[in-house]
């Protein structure tokens, strides 16, 4: 009795089992290692998503400030007065340049010139400013240097030096015939209009260091022009190669 139920159950038990063959054709173990290969990578693709998401995301660097010596009001910067001339020869079709008129027929006498440049202290600390001032005054067709701001050192407080002071003064009489250029010459330049005065205090600038701002009793960069002396470009001037 026992064994007929074995023998009606057994067949049934064989029927309901779910029967798994292995691939005979090459067809078929291609399509197989296929399906594993695509689930494989599915989960590689996941895990490395979820990498990302734990790992923290690197910060874009902030581009750096750039000061070029002379900077066109059209906005092209240049760190020599002759690749200035030659840039307003050809961009701006200004020929011929005679210095001598240009002396003569200037109204403004006295100029305030504003400068990045390099500095060196007697404690041995070195550090560039941004925002230098010099007064500059044209007399008998000449340029003359009134006076050149200090600076003082952060860490001692004593007045630092300016580096290459003649190469600096000749600089400075540079920016002024700049300015003579674009007063003497103001229909070329017409279509190209000056920044806003900036009032934001540039990095680094600390007031109670900087002489010209102690003797104004304020911010001595509130009348800076930011196109005529700073741009924006990925570049750091060669001021130590003078």
């Amino acid at each position: 009795m026992i064994r007929s139920n074995i023998s009606r159950i057994a067949p049934f038990f064989f029927l309901a089992r779910r029967i798994t063959t292995l691939p005979r054709t090459p067809k078929e173990r291609n399509s197989l290692n296929s399906t594993i290969i695509y689930e494989e990578e599915e989960k590689t693709n996941n895990f490395e998503t979820e990498i990302k998401r734990v790992m923290p995301q690197k910060k874009e660097e902030l581009p750096k400030r750039i000061y070029y010596k002379f900077l066109c009001k059209c906005g092209s910067g240049f760190n020599s007065f002759s690749e200035f001339l030659e840039h307003i020869k050809s961009a701006h079709q200004i020929k011929k340049l005679d210095f001598t008129e240009i002396f003569a027929k200037s109204r403004k006498k006295d100029w305030a010139i504003k400068f990045y440049w390099h500095l060196s202290c007697q404690c041995g600390h070195k550090f560039v400013s941004s925002l230098c001032n010099a007064d500059l005054k044209i007399s008998e067709r000449q340029i003359e240097i009134l006076k050149k701001y200090h600076l003082r050192c952060l860490k001692c407080k004593q007045n630092a030096k300016f580096d290459n002071e003649e190469l600096l003064d000749e600089f400075l009489k540079e920016r002024v015939k700049q300015k003579l250029i674009y007063s003497f010459y103001k229909e070329k330049f017409a279509q190209f209009k000056n920044e806003s005065h900036s009032e934001r205090i540039l990095e680094g600038h600390i007031q109670e260091l900087c002489e010209k701002c102690q003797l104004l009793g304020r911010y001595c960069g509130e009348e800076l022009i930011q196109q005529e002396q700073i741009s924006q470009i990925n570049y750091i001037p060669p001021f130590l190669k003078w």
